[in-house]
């Protein structure tokens, strides 16, 4: 057990370095990851703990399904305006869209455009992805964010900005290739870190999730991948 948690740690140290971390040996180890490898995958999700950091709105990785609706509870007591629908739809470039039943944070925001403050309004879809154990491991938020004024795509995103004051870039540069090759994230996305946890843009949502879960999925897609190969090689042309 003691070899198994300091290996845990050397991992969780290699994976999560801050980028203004100059020490060799550290970078050292994120630079032996290879995330194309399988075994070495598995060998990670083994050691590497389930996160128990917090998410937006201070929803906590590890929340059972009461946890995550008395949290709910505790925010509207708080103040904060959070609605539930059973059919939410949003409008987007692609039309509207139905994304079900779940709950929705609103929310007076603020920005700066040409060094002038700005104000509109934020309504942010929460969907929360629970384990076999019942326990939350990512939150996925589809934002919707309306200013005052129009700025086109130079809209400031109030979401991604607060996001990034209050977490770090993710260093691992071949976790971020890993990801890229296996269509998790796209290039020019957005992809930062708090803790044990990995934030990423997707097409129309910002998702925090645990980096245990993270892993698995990339797993997943990379055996799906292997076994389409194996299908298509022996195939003559």
């Amino acid at each position: 057990m003691a070899i198994k948690h300091v290996l845990s740690t050397i991992i969780t140290i290699g994976l999560f370095t801050a980028c203004t971390n100059s020490d060799s040996t550290e970078k050292a180890i994120i630079k032996k990851i290879d995330y194309s490898n399988q075994f070495v995958i598995d060998s990670l999700i083994k050691v590497i703990p389930y996160s128990n950091d917090t998410m937006f709105l201070g929803f906590t990785a590890g929340m059972t399904l009461s946890d995550y609706q008395q949290h709910i509870q505790t925010l509207k007591n708080n103040g904060k305006v959070i609605t539930f629908k059973s059919s939410n739809v949003v409008s987007t470039i692609a039309g509207s869209i139905d994304v079900g039943a779940g709950y929705t944070f609103s929310t007076k925001i603020s920005s700066e455009k040409s060094g002038k403050p700005i104000a509109g309004k934020g309504d942010y879809f929460l969907e929360p992805h629970f384990n076999k154990k019942g326990n939350l491991i990512s939150l996925y938020i589809l934002p919707i964010e309306k200013w005052d004024s129009y700025y086109g795509v130079n809209s400031p995103n109030w979401l991604k900005d607060n996001i990034s004051d209050n977490s770090n870039e993710l260093c691992d540069k071949d976790l971020w290739r890993a990801l890229i090759d296996n269509s998790i994230v796209d290039g020019q996305g957005f992809v930062r870190q708090k803790g044990g946890l990995v934030i990423y843009e997707s097409n129309l949502t910002i998702n925090y999730i645990d980096l245990k879960s993270l892993l698995l999925e990339l797993l997943e897609k990379i055996t799906e991948k292997e076994a389409v190969n194996d299908t298509t090689k022996n195939i003559k042309f």
